[in-house]
Formats: structure tokens, sequence, C-alpha cells
């Protein structure tokens, strides 16, 4: 396959999984804002809606409304760029890396997008755990991104040393 149909193809991904996120979010908005939390797998997954101003696990939220949202929003826009680019100019793209950098770059959209339309917040409705043991609240863009960290390190630790997701 061509680089550009890899370019392609991750981009139908990032759109698909991005979307999916966007959904999500609006199903929580629609089904969980007004109303008790939901317990799921004897209460090892809880759907219970929040809105997030900050960043991951709210940093920043301290910060001026304004300020933060900006900031939050170009570091993204940043970040996303940043990664069109390198795929740009890649002279190949591993099969092993096409899958988590999109699911990276879908998890970021998906949030700006959430910051973009909701007054710079995020809607956040999920926590998986125990009553002792859980995640913060956090929604289907958090997956993506932190999914897409574990297999890019999984990935670069089954590669030889010396090689990297890009060439």
């Amino acid at each position: 396959m061509r680089k550009y149909s890899k370019v392609i193809l991750m981009m139908l991904l990032v759109f698909f999984f991005a979307g999916c996120d966007q959904i999500t979010k609006s199903i929580a908005k629609r089904e969980l804002k007004f109303s008790a939390s939901v317990n799921l797998l004897g209460g090892f997954v809880r759907l219970q809606y929040a809105e997030n101003e900050g960043a991951f696990l709210s940093a920043g939220s301290g910060l001026p409304a304004e300020f933060r949202r900006r900031m939050i929003v170009l570091l993204t826009v940043l970040v996303l760029t940043g990664f069109v680019v390198l795929f740009s100019f890649a002279q190949k793209i591993k099969y092993s890396s096409l899958v988590p950098f999109s699911l990276l770059l879908a998890g970021s959209l998906g949030n700006v997008l959430d910051r973009l339309l909701n007054q710079g917040r995020v809607v956040d409705f999920l926590i998986v755990g125990t009553k002792t043991i859980h995640t913060g609240i956090l929604n289907v863009a958090d997956l993506l991104i932190t999914t897409s960290v574990v297999m890019l390190c999984c990935t670069e630790l089954f590669h030889r040393r010396g090689r990297s997701a890009l060439k």
C-alpha cells in the first residue's frame, strides 16, 4: 500500500473514531446529564455525566476560563497539525503504527471539537473500576488516547532497537 493510501486510511480511521466519540458524548449529554449515575457490570463500570473544564484529569481547571480554553485548543491543534505534517513527510509509515496514531489523532480531535462546541468544556461520562480503585471520569476520546499510547509503547518494545514507528 502506498504512503498516501495509508494517510487516507489513517484519516478515515480518525474521522470514524472521532465521530464515535462525539456520538457517545451526545448520548451521554442527552441521557445522563439530568439523571443519576448508571452502574453496569456489577458497578465495575459507572456512567455519570460530568463536564471537564481542564485538560487531562482536570489539570489547569483553576486557570481563567478563556485563557484555559484558548491554550488547550491551541496546544491540541498544534499537536494535531504536527502529526499530520509528520505523516505527510514520513518516507515510510509502518502498519504497526497506523492504528495507534489514528487513535491518538481521533481522541485529540474528539476532545478539541468538544471544547469548541461546548464553551471550552469536555463531556465526560465513564468511570471504570471498584469503589476503592478506579479511573477518573473520562470519555471515549480519553480511551482512544490511552489505548494509542499503550499500543505505541508495545509496538516499540517489540521492534528492534533503533527502529521507530516512522522512517
